[in-house]
């Protein structure tokens, strides 16, 4: 996983002063370059009566932008800003095409009603993203981002293969402990209550998580023994990352979970939900 350039989604909240830092952590490890986008989402074109309170909004996010660099310089990081009119995906997704940007970054918001704007992005495009949400990142700034300590929920599919590739980088870059986890199926088995020798097929699926677990460490040259749990998987998830003080989760955006031909995995949405660290979902 090789990033060069870093795109990051800014809507000028709280909450983008913590996404600005885990983004210029990751752009000052990584030597890559910086762009700060602001999207005006508009669903269908605006009538003309609205352009000149269009032209008002950009005019206030690129005041925001210019107060925002000065505080970056100050910090020693430089950026590009960006304001754009359309939208939302389309504009990021044009965005990351003209920036050849390697990694977005972005903060989380859910709704319950409707999907929220970094769903959106999420869901709709494919690229790697670090999505900053938690308690770890609140108080997060500028030179106190820590990474220590990097999980990897693993199925042994494709796509947490990926994942896996991409957290061991992480942990050479920030000289990071890594864990990999893998939740056992067997959650559902354990609730059948006439499912006949149910002990054993429990016994059968552990032995098969453990020899799965060790064939996979071993391809990869890792010498821990890695971690199997047994649960629901994105709770068990969860639970692990508060636990052991996890800094970031790496996971595959498909793979984890039952539900096929989504574009982005059950379990890997509710971790996204409830994770109280940063995620870096990789595609």
């Amino acid at each position: 996983m090789k990033i060069d350039r870093i795109l990051v989604g800014i809507d000028f909240e709280p909450a983008a002063e913590t996404v600005i830092a885990y983004a210029s952590t990751f752009a000052s490890a990584m030597n890559a370059s910086l762009t700060l986008l602001n999207v005006l989402d508009y669903m269908v074109t605006p009538p003309a009566y609205l352009v000149p309170y269009i032209e008002e909004e950009k005019r206030i996010a690129e005041k925001n932008f210019d107060a925002m660099k000065a505080q970056l310089v100050s910090k020693g990081v430089s950026a590009d800003f960006e304001v754009v009119v359309g939208r939302l995906t389309e504009s990021f997704g044009a965005m990351l095409k003209k920036t050849h940007a390697d990694m977005l970054v972005l903060g989380f918001m859910s709704h319950v009603l409707r999907r929220s704007s970094s769903e959106k992005l999420i869901k709709g495009l494919q690229v790697p993203m670090l999505v900053v949400r938690g308690e770890k990142a609140k108080s997060a700034v500028k030179g106190t981002v820590a990474i220590r300590r990097i999980l990897c929920p693993t199925d042994f599919s494709d796509a947490s293969k990926k994942a896996l590739d991409a957290a061991m980088e992480l942990k050479d870059i920030f000289s990071a402990k890594l864990d990999v986890l893998f939740v056992s199926p067997d959650y559902p088995i354990k609730k059948m209550k006439a499912v006949k020798e149910k002990e054993t097929i429990l016994r059968d699926l552990r032995e098969k998580a453990k020899d799965d677990m060790n064939s996979f460490l071993r391809g990869y040259g890792l010498q821990s023994p890695g971690v199997i749990d047994e649960g629901e998987p994105y709770k068990r998830i969860v639970s692990f990352t508060e636990e052991k003080n996890i800094d970031i989760i790496v996971m595959g955006a498909r793979g984890l979970g039952l539900i096929q031909g989504v574009l982005i995995g059950s379990v890997t949405d509710s971790v996204l939900k409830t994770s109280p660290c940063p995620v870096l979902v990789v595609h």
